[in-house]
């Protein structure tokens, strides 16, 4: 217990100052870019090259872990970081900035081999209340970091890339001597290097049924993240000061969530009814938060929202964990990291050709009928037939049941 502790006393100061340096580059990367003459197009696409290399880079670099060892697999995607922020720092070219952010991308694999860790050394019981708080330091990075970046860009834009450098060198040291590795090299020739494994772990309906569900709630929720300053600016003629209060309310919300309530919900609810219930309440506040036109009723409809959206992601990311043996978890937790990223790349272009030729009102009936759809999923092919039936040590049976 003393040693878990430790393991993710460690894991989410690595994951709070990852995503506190991620936190720092991301706002600032268009008024960065534009300092060398970028477009708009140019800036949109700079955006997506991070999320395009994670879509490949997630799973790859979780069945590294598999393979390899967890620390070995951490210390690849934070030395990435590194390099890539140092790049980043130092160009002085369009061509290098997206360079960096393309090579962060394809050697970024922190959560997924966070989760992983995780996954190695918890019981099911406490699974998800620590995945919580792994989640919860991701959401504190993001919180903060734009903050920081915002203070440290008056001395020039390079200053928030070098200071993300500087925390990306601290997380290499902690692994390096807090961190113990989950999976010696010594068993490494018990799990073959091959998509093929890949493959035949996601021919399991079981594991297939949840990932189709993981990529309509992704898709829904993203969706309406990465257009939600859109629509406060087209449907409440909000300034950004306001949009920015209203996100960090929200971070502030799935932060509490993640790293509080989830551990108490987890005593008296399983994984599946959480999603479950999660999903169908849900929807209700997706359709309606798009169609007010003040700024208190939409606080009023945006906490219970957060609340489920956190709860939801947190739950599929456990139940995944207990749906395959711990020689597979790096690679699993990998196809369903890529999701997120894809749906980063798809769901802004959704949402925003949705904004220009529907309306921004209907955004949230739009990402609710995806979610609603993810619930179908859910309650068709996995619940029926699964029940409450995720021991890992079960897996072969469940799938078979399937």
């Amino acid at each position: 217990m003393h040693k878990e502790k430790n393991v993710l006393r460690t894991l989410f100061l690595i994951i709070l100052a990852d995503m506190l340096g991620f936190g720092l580059i991301i706002p600032l990367l268009p008024y960065y870019a534009k300092e060398f003459g970028a477009s708009a197009l140019m800036i949109g696409f700079l955006g997506s090259i991070y999320p395009l290399g994670q879509v490949f880079a997630a799973p790859l670099i979780g069945r590294l872990s598999d393979k390899y060892g967890r620390k070995r697999a951490l210390h690849l995607s934070v030395g990435g970081t590194f390099v890539s922020l140092l790049i980043l720092g130092f160009a002085k070219s369009l061509s290098l900035i997206c360079f960096s952010r393309l090579f962060d991308g394809l050697t970024g694999g922190n959560i997924t081999v966070a989760q992983s860790y995780i996954g190695d050394f918890t019981d099911e019981k406490s699974r998800t209340k620590s995945l919580g708080l792994i989640g919860a330091a991701f959401g504190l990075g993001f919180i903060l970091g734009p903050a920081f970046g915002g203070f440290l860009s008056q001395w020039g834009m390079h200053v928030p890339a070098f200071f993300a450098a500087g925390l990306s060198f601290v997380n290499i040291i902690n692994i390096f001597l807090f961190l113990p590795d989950s999976k010696p090299v010594k068993n490494s020739k018990s799990v073959p290097f091959t998509f093929q494994e890949l493959k035949k772990t996601f021919s399991q309906p079981a594991v297939a049924s949840l990932l189709f569900t993981k990529f309509f709630y992704s898709l829904g929720f993203t969706m309406f993240e990465s257009t939600f300053a859109l629509f406060a600016i087209s449907r409440l003629n909000l300034p950004a000061s306001k949009t920015s209060f209203i996100l960090a309310y929200i971070g502030v919300i799935i932060v509490f969530v993640q790293g509080i309530l989830i551990g108490k919900l987890t005593k008296k609810y399983s994984e599946t009814d959480l999603i479950r219930y999660g999903i169908f309440l849900s929807v209700p506040f997706l359709v309606l938060y798009s169609f007010v036109k003040t700024v208190p009723m939409l606080l009023v409809l945006l906490a219970p929202l957060s609340v489920f959206s956190a709860v939801i992601g947190v739950s599929i990311s456990s139940l995944a964990t207990k749906l395959v043996s711990k020689d597979k978890l790096g690679g699993t937790l990998g196809i369903f990291n890529s999701v997120d990223s894809l749906m980063r790349i798809v769901a802004p272009v959704f949402g925003a050709t949705i904004v220009q030729y529907i309306g921004a009102k209907y955004l949230g009936t739009i990402e609710g009928s995806s979610v609603f759809v993810s619930a179908i999923l859910f309650g068709m092919l996995f619940l029926p037939k699964c029940n409450a039936k995720t021991n890992t040590d079960k897996t072969e049976e469940l799938s078979a049941n399937v």
